[in-house]
């Protein structure tokens, strides 16, 4: 039931996300306007607790519609994600100010529903295991936010054009500006190892894992690899993420200086 509703909202997301870019802001509001109107009467009904229903809604679908709005107006899917990172830094600063709550909240959600008292050693463990999942939380929702973004604006242009996605994601880059932004913030987080810091690292090894996996994909390209090849990469994308994505963000933020793509070009117009 978690998995079939987990994807129905990454369906949902996706479309959402399509409508806006296509039809505009308002149409996009209005759709989840509706879903949210018969899922929290339902809630209010059966549970006498709607409560919940509109917390999701405003952690997960006010970036959905902000991140959509940043496309539609910018084209530009480096915008899309920059934009996503401030919005989820504000998530990691209000994350901060409520950290003791929401610790003391999702630990006592737990205890509560385990099927026998918990020892002074599992409490332990389950404060270990509660601090991981908050620090993983926002990165995990700007993820899951983006590649829905990113999925709605491959269905839009591929209804114009078989290949507009692919050129527009290869060319993304951020700038140096914004990479030596990057720079300074995660070498803060060596030096002052706070727990939002490392939130915050892991969203800029995020966005910058974008644009390598953008260089990598070009550089395919450029090569007129099979299809095959693009699904190996990506399958080892993921099989290797603890490492992969690293390098593929290491990849992204030295193309802001290097512009690897265009040196691989005029590599291979001097060879010619």
């Amino acid at each position: 039931s978690m998995v079939l509703a987990f994807v129905a909202t990454v369906i949902a997301a996706i479309l959402v996300g399509l409508i806006i870019l296509t039809q505009g802001l308002w149409s996009g509001v209005r759709v989840i306007a509706a879903s949210l109107a018969g899922i929290v009467l339902v809630t209010w009904v059966l549970l006498d607790s709607p409560q919940e229903v509109i917390k999701v809604a405003l952690v997960y679908w006010l970036p959905i519609i902000a991140l959509a709005q940043a496309l539609r107006l910018s084209k530009s899917l480096a915008f899309m994600l920059l934009a996503g990172l401030a919005i989820a830094a504000f998530g990691v600063l209000m994350q901060q100010l409520l950290w003791g709550d929401m610790e003391s909240m999702w630990i006592a959600q737990m205890v509560e529903q385990g099927d026998s008292e918990l020892t002074e050693e599992a409490v332990t463990q389950l404060r270990q295991l509660v601090k991981l999942l908050m620090l993983l939380f926002v990165p995990s929702l700007y993820l899951l936010t983006t590649l829905c973004m990113m999925a709605a604006r491959w269905t839009e242009v591929r209804m114009v054009a078989a290949a507009g996605f692919d050129r527009e994601f290869q060319a993304m880059q951020f700038g140096r500006a914004t990479a030596l932004a990057a720079l300074v913030l995660t070498t803060l987080f060596f030096w002052w190892q706070q727990p939002w810091m490392l939130s915050t690292a892991l969203l800029l090894v995020l966005a910058f894992m974008y644009q390598g996996i953008a260089v990598a994909h070009s550089r395919l390209a450029k090569k007129n690899m099979p299809t095959i090849m693009f699904i190996m990469f990506y399958l080892l994308l993921v099989m290797f993420s603890q490492f992969t994505v690293v390098v593929m963000a290491i990849t992204g933020l030295v193309d802001n200086w290097l512009d690897i793509r265009s040196l691989r070009t005029s590599a291979t117009k001097l060879d010619q």
